[in-house]
């Protein structure tokens, strides 16, 4: 059964059918960006007929594709966040994210199917300058480094403004989680995808109840696969099973530890180096946009190297960052090669692209 996508209450004002389409195209009329593009977008697939929704997946270990989400799961994820968090009808929510990719687009499925009153956002630049000092926010999802300006500007200001914060779409480094340690406002990772529509588990980062590991929510229950591969039942959607190319040190049926990529761990010397728990620790010393990757060595079979973004000199940049991940990085994880290169390869959603 689809859910009646035919309503939506934004800033107070509830919007039906075509009034829905109105108010977004005279928004995107008005500003002509992307992120307004793409909510109109959104709100057309929704309003018209019972057709799967669209969605892109992000392309970071593989080319970007598009598939398509029955309705049904889309108002099964939703509720599953009700569940979670308590979000009843009425509750004020904020649209932070483009709608161009999963996260986004269940924003305003939530919106509409919970009964949220949403109040939208421009996602470029900084968050706290696009909102009225006034404003209050029951539930927000934003990306990590929404968060970590915002926390820059003014910690005391997300904390009365925001109530529970549910961030994805990147890492959480483990300097950004020391920040976060003493934030009133509940802070929450989601673990998920598109394929899962959006988030299946989660952890809290920062209060008496944080965690290191990862909790299934709902029905949502965890295996793996002979390559250690988390494996994820999900009784809630159509697809049922996700096997997924992340490696986790799974504890039970319900709680994982997420340790890295699949495609990014790095054998060296007998021991499995993960690039993604390294970068958790490096953001903290360097300054710079960087990630870890494997490359061939004669001895240890593969060697732990580090690329950087910069403008710098190479030679100026290795003296510095290497001095800096002696502090971070036992001896084993130091990198053994570094290079320098103008700017990366990112996918349209600004993820990085590893490149060997």
């Amino acid at each position: 059964m689809a859910a009646p996508f035919d309503a939506i209450t934004i800033d107070g004002t509830e919007l039906r059918g075509e009034a829905i389409l109105a108010h977004a195209q005279d928004l995107h009329e008005r500003t002509g960006v992307d992120w307004t593009r793409s909510f109109l977008g959104l709100l057309e697939e929704l309003v018209d007929g019972d057709r799967p929704i669209s969605a892109r997946t992000s392309g970071t270990t593989g080319d970007p594709k598009t598939i398509g989400i029955p309705r049904n799961d889309l108002v099964a994820s939703a509720e599953l966040t009700t569940a979670t968090f308590g979000l009843k009808a009425n509750d004020r929510a904020l649209l932070c994210l483009p709608c161009d990719f999963i996260a986004g687009k269940m924003m305003v499925v939530r919106a509409m199917v919970l009964g949220l009153n949403l109040h939208l956002a421009d996602p470029r630049g900084g968050l706290l300058e696009r909102l009225d000092v006034n404003d209050r926010f029951r539930f927000a999802a934003m990306v990590p480094q929404q968060l970590l300006k915002a926390m820059q500007e003014d910690p005391e200001r997300v904390e009365r403004q925001f109530h529970t914060i549910l961030l994805g779409g990147g890492p959480v480094s483990e300097a950004m989680i020391a920040q976060l340690r003493d934030l009133r406002t509940a802070v929450y990772q989601s673990y998920g995808s598109t394929e899962t529509v959006t988030h299946v588990a989660f952890r809290r980062l920062n209060g008496a109840d944080r965690s290191d590991h990862y909790t299934a929510l709902g029905a949502v229950s965890f295996t793996t696969d002979a390559r250690d591969r988390l494996v994820i039942s999900s009784p809630h959607l159509s697809t049922k099973e996700h096997i997924t190319n992340d490696l986790v040190e799974l504890i039970d049926a319900t709680h994982f530890r997420w340790l890295g990529r699949f495609d990014n761990v790095i054998l060296s010397g007998g021991k499995k180096v993960f690039p993604e728990q390294l970068e958790s620790r490096s953001a903290a010393v360097l300054p710079y946009p960087h990630y870890f990757i494997a490359t061939p060595d004669p001895v240890l079979g593969q060697a732990v190297s580090l690329v950087i973004e910069s403008d710098r000199s190479e030679p100026e940049v290795t003296a510095e960052a290497m001095s800096a991940l002696r502090s971070v990085l036992d001896k084993h994880e130091l990198p053994r090669m570094l290079r320098v290169v103008r700017s990366f390869a990112r996918t349209s959603s600004g993820k990085i692209i590893r490149k060997a």
